[in-house]
């Protein structure tokens, strides 16, 4: 099919939700599988992560990779059918609202919006951490600095952002590649200068002390899934992606399985190539500049972390592109305070209201910046509450005798057992990070940080929601629509 011909269909295809296309459809499948790598960030979450992960779970914490990849994957293949059926700005967002109504809608994207604005200072952050491995004498690694570079990359950010999405999607496109090749690159240099024999990928180094495995993993498994999640941002783009029922879905896929391949190689060969086991252990914020410079000496460790900043500015740009996205797709419904503005798209095409308002309130968390390393925690938490949300209606509705329309990307007779099995391990995993514990959910004030992320959320969204978007309630239209909501082909042509 040709590319005119596919944007034709996609339009069409648009127009059938009484959305008319705006936005210009300049990514394709490639573009969209980088920037959900990009969002979920395998260099960042290995600065971030592994280090941590090595701490509690021992070598062996590697094993958690495939497993959690094993049960991500049923979940992306839910995503994967619903962005085939609703390829709608917003993504998830749209997925609950034409699964759930409005309100699960209203609930699916708050929280959703909520957990990627946390991520922008946890960028910030990292690239702190690693400037000042660049820089050592001229950048220290504090508060003061972090918040300077925080608020200078977001501000890069939504510039970069006010272009054009082609050019974005070029930028990101870039970065991303260079990550996936420095990892790569790395990793095999690490393996020729292997210190350790496979056998310790087995060995736990003594974290269970004289109990059971069980407790650890559990803590590496809620700490391993937030390099994990995000995959589903593919979806966010569709009405800038072409074949946009069929490139967004391969992409989720891709994306999931393209962050997990890189990350487990990455950490399989850093482990093997540790030149002390319970050094690394015991030093879990240097392991991973530490073990470089000892293998492949200072310049080796550089070269490393200033292709670092690249792929974590990549993930700044994919983060507030998301930002954006799902704040449109809101704004578009009326679910935001002031809507009208945030949906205006300027000359280039570009909605560039929305992009200061997301760079803004991106900011806000700065102002917690010396608990940032605890807001980690609650990203992932908050992220899961939506996916149980539409799991849950999509589990409702698929016994309702979804879908009753074709899609390109279909699961069958698998989907609702894929379902089934997907909200119970969300289920799972939201519990295990939400456990009260140190490592994963510390206490901010008086209560655990996930707690008070997910009260102060909801209680302001069940305000906004009772006060005001109740009133503006309209029953979503379009294919697989909720019942009572179809509208006739003749209307929509």
């Amino acid at each position: 099919m040709s590319e005119s011909r596919a944007g034709h269909d996609d339009d069409v295809y648009l127009r059938q939700f009484g959305v008319e296309p705006k936005l210009k459809r300049a990514i394709g499948y490639i573009s969209s599988s980088l920037f959900a790598i990009a969002f979920q960030g395998p260099t960042t979450g290995a600065l971030l992560i592994t280090g941590a992960t090595l701490f509690f779970g021992g070598p062996a914490f590697i094993w958690s990779i495939p497993l959690i990849f094993l049960f991500q994957l049923l979940v992306a293949l839910s995503w994967a059918e619903l962005s085939s059926h609703y390829p709608l700005e917003g993504g998830i967002y749209q997925w609950a609202k034409y699964l759930g109504g409005e309100g699960v809608g209203w609930a699916t994207g708050l929280f959703y919006l909520v957990a990627i604005i946390l991520v922008m200072p946890a960028v910030g952050l990292v690239i702190n951490i690693v400037l000042a491995g660049v820089f050592p004498d001229q950048i220290k690694f504090n508060s003061t600095t972090e918040i300077v570079i925080s608020f200078l990359t977001i501000i890069a950010t939504a510039l970069i952002m006010s272009t054009s999405v082609r050019v974005v999607a070029l930028i990101n496109n870039i970065g991303v590649t260079l990550e996936l090749i420095v990892l790569l690159g790395a990793a095999i240099l690490l393996l020729g200068h292997v210190h350790q024999p496979l056998s310790v990928l087995f060995t736990t180094g003594g974290v269970e002390a004289k109990g059971s495995y069980i407790v650890p993993f559990l803590i590496v498994v809620a700490l391993v899934i937030t390099q994990f999640v995000g995959f589903e941002t593919a979806g966010t783009f569709a009405e800038e992606t072409r074949n946009s029922r069929v490139s967004p879905a391969r992409a989720i896929v891709t994306a999931l399985a393209g962050a997990c391949l890189f990350v487990f190689v990455f950490d399989f060969a850093l482990i093997l190539s540790l030149p002390d086991v319970a050094k690394g252990m015991a030093e879990p914020e240097g392991v991973i500049p530490a073990t470089l410079n000892e293998n492949l000496g200072s310049f080796g460790a550089k070269a490393f972390l200033i292709a670092a900043f690249v792929a974590v500015s990549s993930t700044s740009i994919a983060t507030l592109a998301a930002i954006v996205r799902m704040m449109y797709g809101m704004a578009r419904d009326n679910q935001l305070p002031g809507s009208r503005f945030l949906t205006r798209l300027a000359g280039n095409g570009e909605p560039v209201i929305c992009i200061v308002v997301a760079a803004l309130l991106s900011m806000v968390p700065l102002l917690f910046v010396q608990q940032i390393p605890v807001l980690i925690a609650a990203i992932t938490f908050m992220i899961l509450i939506p996916y149980f949300l539409v799991l849950a209606s999509l589990i409702r509705r698929r016994l309702a005798g979804w879908p009753t329309t074709d899609a390109p990307f279909k699961l069958g007779a698998w989907g609702t057992p894929l379902a089934v099995i997907g909200i119970v391990w969300v289920g799972f995993v939201a519990i295990d990070a939400a456990w009260p514990r140190a490592a994963t959910n510390p206490n901010l004030g008086s209560f655990p940080i996930l707690e008070e992320a997910f009260v102060v959320t909801a209680v302001l969204g069940a305000l906004w929601w009772f006060l005001v978007l109740r009133r503006r309630v309209k029953q979503p239209v379009g294919p697989d629509a909720p019942i009572g909501a179809e509208v006739t082909r003749a209307a929509l042509r």
